[in-house]
């Protein structure tokens, strides 16, 4: 079998009401899917992080990683990654180089599925069939005070979520620990949450939310500093009882590696479509288990991503959450004919060869952006 075509689709939908998160508002969701074409008919489908950068992702795709992947054997998928991450490496490595890389990983990873037959996690040595969804949401908007978000957590609970995820760092301190009370009064004692920064603070303001969140007994504190600031990270997460996560903006093993031997994370957070795609982000859990920490797949984009993060995450035994974002997006909730969804409380991907996964042809033309190359 051969790669004959390399194929970016670029997709762009706007919220009637953006969101923000702790570090910057999201005017668009942006989805970034590479179709590989193979001699033998089989197709694959993958998807890169793509927030801000649709034209710049299909650039490198088409002008840098394409000519790597022509003609070569799709199955050969540690081979094709190597060659895309030494031939980027004087300016890839993060960013939207390593973004086209995931991309392609799990397109062909989807490609191995359809030809041997069998779901993608399975192909991985699956540890489980299905993870907890945690609902992902809380997002700063236009309009949206204290008690909209509280009834926002209410809601969910009542939807069958037992874990939760709110954001903060958008506000001022004081305002973010109120919601943080406000929203452990609206849930009760029974319902987990967790609170994400999106790495806006320093370090004496993330203690101070710490604190808080002791008090409040918030399940988990992801992202609250900068992954620049390693020694910052270390620190937090030694001087407070509430588990630190993250960091999945700092991409690859390599990224990882002495976040997690030296510490400065407890729960380890990593993104299939930032970090190298299926096999990058497999790699970067197996490591967290050799140190003992849990991982949760991140997930923040389209149903390709949704699948490709949960089919990582199963085959890992140290792996039992999933994250699951509910804000209004049409590219995860359309964008395929069948969509992943909690049932029961529980989330598994479809016992389909590859992700599982059919693109809906009319929400791709919907929202389809020009391919400048």
């Amino acid at each position: 079998m051969k790669i004959t075509e390399v194929n970016p689709i670029k997709l762009k939908f706007f919220p009637k009401n953006p969101p923000r998160d702790g570090l910057a508002g999201i005017p668009s969701r942006d989805v970034f899917l590479v179709e590989i074409q193979t001699d033998e008919g089989i197709k694959g489908i993958g998807e890169g992080f793509a927030l801000g950068s649709l034209d710049s992702l299909e650039a490198i795709t088409v002008e840098t990683l394409k000519p790597l992947l022509i003609g070569r054997d799709p199955l050969l998928i540690e081979d094709l990654w190597d060659r895309m991450y030494n031939h980027t490496a004087r300016y890839g490595r993060r960013g939207i180089v390593m973004a086209a890389i995931s991309a392609v990983d799990i397109a062909l990873w989807d490609i191995l599925g359809k030809a041997s037959g069998m779901p993608v996690y399975k192909l991985l040595g699956a540890a489980k069939d299905s993870l907890e969804p945690y609902a992902s949401a809380g997002y700063y908007m236009d309009g949206k005070g204290i008690p909209e978000l509280c009834q926002e957590f209410q809601e969910y609970v009542q939807m069958g979520f037992k874990t939760m995820k709110m954001k903060v760092g958008g506000a001022p301190l004081e305002e973010d620990m109120e919601r943080v009370r406000a929203v452990r009064e609206a849930v009760g004692p029974g319902i987990d949450f967790g609170i994400d920064a999106n790495n806006a603070w320093d370090y004496p303001t993330a203690l101070k939310m710490c604190r808080c969140c002791e008090q409040e007994r918030v399940l988990f504190f992801e992202e609250p500093l900068s992954s620049d600031f390693m020694q910052d990270c270390i620190r937090l997460a030694a001087n407070t009882d509430v588990p630190i996560a993250g960091y999945e903006t700092n991409l690859t093993r390599y990224g990882m590696r002495d976040f997690i031997a030296r510490d400065a994370v407890d729960i380890v957070q990593v993104d299939a479509i930032w970090s190298g795609g299926i096999s990058e982000a497999r790699k970067v859990g197996i490591l967290a288990g050799a140190w003992g920490k849990k991982v949760i797949p991140h997930f923040s984009a389209s149903m390709i991503s949704l699948a490709a993060n949960l089919s990582f995450g199963l085959s890992l035994p140290n792996s039992s959450y999933m994250e699951y974002t509910l804000d209004e997006n049409p590219l995860r909730s359309e964008l395929c004919v069948e969509s992943i969804e909690m049932k029961e409380g529980r989330v598994r991907v479809f016992e389909k060869p590859g992700l599982g996964l059919e693109l809906n042809m009319d929400t791709v033309e919907r929202y389809r952006i020009a391919n400048r190359w």
